[in-house]
């Protein structure tokens, strides 16, 4: 019986073993058949970001049809529409200029949309000219899109840009005193008449721009993006070729014009430019060696123009130079081009408003560490022909012979953030770095597509070396980038645990593009001469450069952090301190002497500090009469210790008091007291991607946090989430909104204690912790980063995001925008989308010796006019990624904002509020948090866990208001 059973047992595993080896057989034989991937079902990101509808594309595209007629727009014959302004309407008539020039032209509000017939005999290619004229607006650069036949017929044509004019107030030469530092003149606009056709401001085509024209009727539309504008006249034609520096040397030739040869030469100093285009393109000063003209050490001398200012491609500087008889002369400019190592900068030359020959386009300045003279010259010396007396001379920032890489990059950037973003819907951001995601059969065409991005940054990169005439640090993003996507290509599972790296090269190549794309170029001085002048030496050897720098070491030890003045009077002495940057304190310095010193007759002492040492000073005696940019919880908590000047005291208080919103001064206030009076006013909106919303489906922006809930399955089914912001350790400014949403408050009996337990500020509360409890919203996000790579296409931030978005993400420009903060609707369909605001703010210190005058300097630094003045004046240094979000309301309504963006800000300010400041308040923040991480982590009820908070914060509440007398 055994042996049977063994016998049996022994069959039965032999047949298994063999049953299993012709499976095994069977699969690997199955296996060694050609792979069939999954038919492709499409992904939600193929879409129109990968077409590529740019100029270059249209042109190619286009026949080649150059009709020489000439058609003329009648500007009289128009429709207007879509208009955001009852009283700012079209209107024909005569324009003066700042110059004399006097002209009829058709005024296009600063919204709205223009639309002209047009009728064309013969059908072709047109280019298009336009007079000009830069009528008052908010002071920033003219962008009007222009569609033919209601369509845009190529991606640029969405932004067409029409310069502004700017001088200096007056020249930094006058009044030079020896040992007095100079003062920078304030950028005034100028408003001219001009023609110009329109053309690419960024130097990426070499000719104005063609669109076609159908033969027949054709309709012209300007569209209104920025700035309100006068045109006197719409010419469409062909514009004349330039001529080469050869056929313009022949030209003058034989006009018996000769070369000047003798020793004359005309110098200007570049920091007294004769016009510009934008106003941050004032005087600098340079201290990098004295070789500059002027120098006087430890003294601020504006001695040039330029440096980093003049970075923006579409920048331009006009000087006036004087000949004293026409002829054909040299040009030399003592230049620093220490900023851009391992390339060269671009810029076009024009000769009395014109570009006189095509070697005058993109003309090349080669780095360098010190100051060089050069001579324009291509195989030789250019000879400009000017005319008798004056004569201008221009120079354009342009992107020069590195566009067509610039755009080239710009294309697979767009690649690359298309496929990476397929990716993460199918892995998420953080994958599983075991699991197959089965890229390759899931992502249609995966491997050739990175294989043509390898090529083509492959290629790019060899350009890019030849261009710079050899390897440099220009091309270490190229091959980091190279190296991953060739880890990729041998390994998909190298794509998934790459993804952080592969979403950081991406924004790599973007910080790429806006770093070859500035072209910054200092000018010291422009040298008009003839060939027998000899310019002196500016450049250094090594023992000066160290004797310089030697010599201002031990200079330095004298900065004292001072900006003194140079304007005294007879009245009082009032000290202010700063605590924001040295270009900020000079702004003000500056202010202060043109608009109060004299007028108010009251001197100033500015100095620069770092405020956290305010109260350590103001303890020792050493304190100033007036601290600027202070925190906002500064001015109640010292001014119910009798440390600040209660400032409702004074009488005219309640008119001041109307330059800004409730919000900013809610903050501020305490015990109806007021301690101080806001400086600028920071709040919520809701920023998101207009592309990514699209493409998955989101048709319109959620208004209400309902809304949102309801948008985010279908943000997660594709990896994408929602931003609200949290503060560790501190009060969320979303819950509070929240809360006051619902109609709660934070606090009852005037900051006595907590009302956190009411029903509103309860339910409040756990709608905010739903969030993140049961939909899953991210804890933790680097906000900017995630929303310029997509990951996080929507989300909630200040509005002052705007500006770091607009200038530092230029990859995704006309692809986001940002709408008012989601709010609540109550019983009555009344929607509430209150937002929280933050604010900075200027206090008067409670020792000081002068309250009327230190009164009367607070009043007029937050006047409508400085703050104005102010806040352009951090836009002509620093560019629009310092636009001051200033407080006072007829200032912000001032600022260079587009008109759409700021009825949105004047709108969410009207439904802002501020936090209140009560003592003890340093408390509440962290317990609310506290609370809300016990909920999230440790899974115990919001409303028992904000009921345990709540009594402790009362108990602190209470304790710090007996310590502080005020039960």
């Amino acid at each position: 019986m055994t042996k049977s059973i063994l016998k049996k047992t022994i069959i039965s595993s032999v047949l298994i073993l063999l049953v299993g080896t012709l499976i095994w057989l069977g699969v690997k034989k199955d296996s060694n058949l050609e792979y069939q991937p999954l038919a492709y079902a499409g992904s939600v990101f193929d879409v129109a970001s990968e077409q590529d509808d740019s100029y270059r594309t249209f042109l190619a595209a286009s026949e080649k049809t150059f009709p020489t007629t000439i058609h003329e727009v009648d500007l009289q014959d128009y429709s207007y529409e879509n208009g955001l302004f009852e009283e700012d309407i079209p209107k024909y008539e005569n324009y003066l200029d700042d110059q004399g020039k006097n002209k009829n032209g058709l005024y296009l509000p600063e919204t709205g949309d223009l639309t002209f017939n047009i009728e064309v005999a013969n059908a072709g290619l047109y280019n298009v000219n336009l007079d000009y004229f830069n009528v008052k607006g908010r002071g920033a650069s003219i962008i009007r899109g222009i569609k033919i036949n209601n369509e845009y017929q190529y991606a640029e044509a969405e932004n067409i840009t029409f310069l502004r004019f700017w001088r200096d107030e007056h020249l930094v030469s006058e009044d030079r005193q020896k040992g007095i530092n100079d003062l920078r003149p304030l950028q005034i606009e100028t408003h001219l008449w001009a023609n110009t056709d329109i053309y690419d401001q960024m130097g990426y085509y070499d000719e104005a721009y063609y669109f076609w024209l159908d033969k027949g009727v054709n309709t012209i539309t300007f569209v209104s993006h920025r700035e309100p504008i006068v045109i006197g006249k719409i010419t469409f034609y062909q514009a004349e070729k330039l001529r080469t520096y050869e056929q313009y040397l022949n030209y003058y030739d034989s006009l018996g014009i000769e070369k000047n040869t003798t020793d004359f030469h005309f110098i200007q100093e570049a920091e007294e430019a004769y016009l510009k285009s934008s106003p941050t393109l004032n005087p600098i000063a340079e201290f990098s060696t004295y070789k500059y003209s002027p120098y006087e050490r430890q003294v601020t001398r504006y001695n040039a123009i330029g440096g980093v200012n003049w970075r923006v491609p579409g920048d331009e500087i006009t000087w006036q130079v004087e000949v004293p008889e026409a002829g054909l002369y040299l040009l030399t400019l003592t230049i620093m081009q220490n900023f851009s190592r391992g390339q060269s900068v671009s810029r076009n030359l024009m000769v009395n408003g014109k570009i006189p020959f095509k070697e005058a386009k993109n003309l090349q300045f080669k780095y360098k560490s010190d100051l060089q003279n050069i001579t324009l010259k291509n195989a030789e010396n250019l000879y400009l022909y000017l005319e008798s007396g004056p004569n201008t001379i221009s120079f354009k920032s342009t992107i020069g012979m590195y566009g067509s890489v610039v755009q080239q990059v710009n294309n697979e950037i767009k690649k690359m953030r298309v496929l990476y973003r397929e990716v993460v819907t199918r892995t998420g951001l953080n994958p599983d770095p075991i699991q197959d995601y089965l890229l390759a059969r899931n992502i249609e065409d995966l491997n050739e597509r990175l294989e043509n991005i390898y090529e083509s940054f492959k290629d790019i990169r060899q350009e890019v070396i030849e261009l710079s005439h050899g390897r440099n640090s220009l091309v270490s993003v190229f091959d980091r980038i190279n190296y991953q996507i060739s880890k990729f290509i041998k390994d998909e599972k190298n794509i998934q645990n790459g993804l952080r790296e592969w979403e950081q090269n991406i924004s790599n190549l973007g910080s790429w593009v806006i770093g070859i794309s500035e072209q910054p170029l200092a000018i010291d001085k422009l040298i008009v001469h003839g060939a027998g002048y000899q310019p002196k030496r500016v450049s250094t050897n090594f023992f000066e450069r160290l004797w310089h720098q030697i010599i201002l070491f031990f200079e330095s030890f004298k900065n004292t952090g001072d900006f003194g003045s140079s304007v005294k009077v007879a009245g009082p002495t009032i000290e202010v301190w700063i605590g924001t940057g040295r270009d900020q304190a000079t702004i003000i310095r500056q202010l202060i002497d043109d608009s109060f010193v004299t007028q108010k007759g009251v001197n100033v002492r500015l100095k620069m500090v770092n405020l956290s040492v305010l109260l350590s000073a103001t303890l020792s005696g050493n304190g100033p009469d007036i601290a600027i940019g202070v925190d906002q919880k500064l001015p109640v908590n010292w001014g119910i210790r009798n440390a600040i000047l209660d400032l409702s005291q004074f009488a005219d208080f309640p008119e001041v008091a109307t330059r800004f919103s409730n919000s900013a001064l809610a903050p501020l206030q305490y015990d109806g007291k007021t301690y101080a009076l806001p400086d600028t006013e920071d709040f919520l909106v809701m920023f998101y991607r207009e592309d990514i919303l699209a493409e998955i489906g989101v048709e319109k922006l959620p208004k209400t946090w309902d809304e949102i809930i309801d948008i985010s399955p279908a943000l997660q089914k594709q990896h994408f989430d929602f931003y609200i912001p949290l503060a560790q350790g501190a009060l969320s400014p979303v819950l509070h909104s929240m809360i006051v949403q619902q109609g709660g408050n934070l606090y009852l009996d005037n900051g006595a204690r907590s009302g956190l337990l009411e029903q509103e500020s309860l339910n409040a509360f756990i709608e905010f912790s739903r969030f993140f409890t049961d939909y899953g919203f991210v804890l933790q996000a680097n906000f900017i980063n995630r929303f310029r790579s997509g990951e996080m296409p929507i989300g909630i931030s200040n509005f002052t995001t705007y500006n770091s978005l607009a200038v530092f993400a230029p990859e995704i420009n006309g692809q986001w925008d940002y709408g008012l903060f989601p709010g609540t609707y109550d019983s009555e369909g009344v929607l509430h989308n209150q937002t929280t605001s933050n604010v900075s703010s200027t206090v008067i210190l409670k020792h000081t010796k002068h309250p009327e005058a230190s009164w009367e300097f607070v009043k007029w630094w937050l006047d409508a006019d400085t703050q104005v003045a102010y806040a352009r004046g951090m836009e002509a240094i620093l560019g629009a990624a310092a636009r001051y979000p200033t407080a006072n309301l007829e200032a912000f309504k001032n600022l260079p904002w587009p008109a759409k963006d700021y009825l949105l800000l004047k709108t969410q300010r009207e439904n802002a509020v501020g936090i209140p400041t009560v003592p003890g308040d340093y408390i509440v923040g962290r317990y609310i948090d506290n609370a809300f991480r016990q909920t999230l982590n440790e899974q115990v009820l919001p409303q028992d866990s904000i009921h345990r908070y709540h009594l402790m914060i009362n108990e602190e509440l209470a304790r710090k208001r007996k310590e502080l007398g005020l039960e």
